[in-house]
């Protein structure tokens, strides 16, 4: 371990790049991500629809007061009519027509201040409900960040807004075009760059935290490609069953990120 460490991140405001569909109205439905649209503003707001009656509801009445504050016009439907708008969705009462959710340049990467030094990185990983979870889960854990191809994305759609449970509306999400090519610039500066790898024989149980990291989860079914498996310092599993094929990815990421919390923690107690 002769890398320098990077222990001391510079602080900064976030500068945000839009998608190339900055143009798309995207309908965000469910109290949580709704309210978080709302507070955090980072979309363009168009409308908020909240159900008839949503002064019967705590949460839609919040919504309510936070969208009049903000200016943002409202109109208020049927359950039935908000049901039959956007079928098959759990929207909770509350649908707000807006703009993408953007990401963060990549400069930000090396200009944040962090308490944990912990990124994460999706290769590929293209399940909305499984990136919602582990953006869910890095919000929990107090991730720094996330990494996404930006090739091989779904997007911050309504569906990972939702599943993340509005955490997703506040995150910063870096979409960088080569991430391999990503991950060798970061190791310059000074990252460890940590691969899960069900068939890894170094379990995540014994790894040390000693400077910042990105941990590198693979796609749902093939895992890391060969290129990023090959720019990874390290390569990790969480020991389990080996009667049970694995775990899912949103599942294996969030025992993992706990397990590097617990490292931190204790590296921070042993230096004190």
């Amino acid at each position: 371990m002769t890398r320098t460490s990077r222990k001391n991140f510079k602080s900064t405001k976030r500068s945000y790049r839009h998608s190339p569909k900055n143009n798309q109205t995207e309908w965000l439905y469910g109290i949580l991500p709704v309210q978080q649209a709302l507070l955090q503003q980072k979309r363009t707001i168009g409308h908020l629809y909240l159900k008839q009656d949503s002064h019967s509801s705590e949460r839609l009445l919040a919504l309510e007061h936070i969208a009049k504050k903000a200016n943002v016009p409202i109109s208020w439907k049927p359950r039935r009519e908000l049901d039959t708008m956007f079928p098959n969705v759990l929207h909770q009462g509350a649908i707000l027509e807006c703009g993408p959710l953007p990401y963060v340049e990549e400069s930000w990467l090396t200009q944040t201040d962090s308490e944990s030094g912990i990124f994460v990185a999706l290769d590929q990983i293209e399940d909305p409900q499984n990136i919602g979870a582990i953006i869910r889960s890095c919000g929990f854990f107090n991730v720094a960040g996330l990494i996404v191809h930006q090739e091989h994305f779904p997007g911050l759609t309504a569906a990972v807004s939702k599943t993340s449970a509005g955490v997703a509306e506040s995150f910063p999400v870096i979409a960088v075009k080569n991430l391999s090519r990503f991950l060798k610039e970061q190791k310059k500066n000074g990252f460890w760059v940590v691969g899960m790898d069900m068939e890894a024989e170094q379990s995540m149980h014994s790894f040390t935290l000693d400077r910042a990291l990105i941990l590198v989860v693979g796609n749902e079914g093939k895992g890391l490609r060969p290129l990023v498996r090959a720019t990874c310092d390290w390569l990790v599993s969480i020991p389990g069953n080996p009667q049970v094929e694995s775990l899912n990815v949103s599942n294996a990421a969030a025992i993992a990120l706990y397990q590097l919390t617990l490292r931190g923690s204790e590296n921070t107690r042993n230096t004190e």
